[in-house]
């Protein structure tokens, strides 16, 4: 007997059941490639950099020996820096390659020119210079826009203290003087970027001695001296190019 669904009129057909859909049949899903990065700054380039800033020197120009006669023990006393020039303006050539966009390695020239020293042991201080030349190695977190650079180099040093007589007092030796300096990589333009940067250095110089007028010169480092550790800090400013760069 066919059985009939409540509600239905009578000599209704049954109502049909659906089943759901099969799910379709599995795949591999693939995300779209991400998008290419746009640089600001190169990759690689020929990097030419200028820097302005102040020099600051303190520590040791060298080490004054007193022996003692009854011990035979010698006593060292510093020699400031200072006493033979005091701060001034640096000036800062830089020349090297950009490698994988964050950094340079480029060799530099820094020239200071010193205000006079405090002391009047060899006459009438009259300003001085220093030349500094060097290999350096710069890193920047974020080349592109606005990143810290840290920076190292490692060079020589020589440095003059002049008298208004004519003579002066040369510093010289000073191998292997090294500079840390920590800044802002500040990037303006694909061509040009500006950098505030604050440095502090460490050296020792190997020969000191007095030039006169006359071509005659004379050491100051005697039989019980020995070099001393000189220091200096800079503050400045500097801009640099990248020259025919390739992303």
């Amino acid at each position: 007997m066919e059985q009939q669904v409540p509600g239905a009129p009578p000599g209704a057909a049954p109502p049909l059941v659906y089943e759901p859909p099969p799910p379709p049949p599995p795949g591999v899903y693939e995300p779209p490639p991400p998008p290419i990065p746009k640089h600001v700054a190169p990759r690689n380039a020929l990097w030419l950099g200028v820097r302005v800033g102040w020099l600051f020197p303190f520590g040791s120009a060298y080490a004054s020996g007193v022996r003692d006669p009854d011990t035979g023990v010698v006593y060292l006393g510093s020699v400031s820096w200072t006493d033979f020039v005091h701060s001034g303006p640096a000036f800062e050539l830089d020349a090297g390659v950009r490698l994988g966009r964050n950094y340079n390695v480029f060799g530099l020239w820094e020239r200071t020119q010193f205000t006079s020293g405090s002391s009047q042991r060899y006459g009438e201080p009259s300003g001085g210079d220093s030349d500094y030349f060097a290999v350096g190695l710069r890193a920047s977190s974020d080349a592109d826009h606005i990143g810290v650079i840290t920076e190292l180099s490692l060079g020589y040093r020589q440095a003059r203290a002049h008298y208004e007589d004519g003579s002066q007092v040369e510093m010289t030796g000073g191998i292997l003087e090294g500079r840390v300096g920590v800044g802002v990589d500040w990037r303006l333009s694909p061509l040009f970027a500006l950098q505030p940067i604050v440095a502090i250095g460490v050296g020792s110089f190997d020969r000191v001695q007095l030039v006169l007028p006359n071509g005659g010169s004379a050491d100051l480092l005697g039989q019980w001296d020995a070099p001393g550790s000189h220091s200096w800090v800079s503050v400045g400013v500097g801009g640099s190019v990248d020259l025919f760069g390739a992303q």
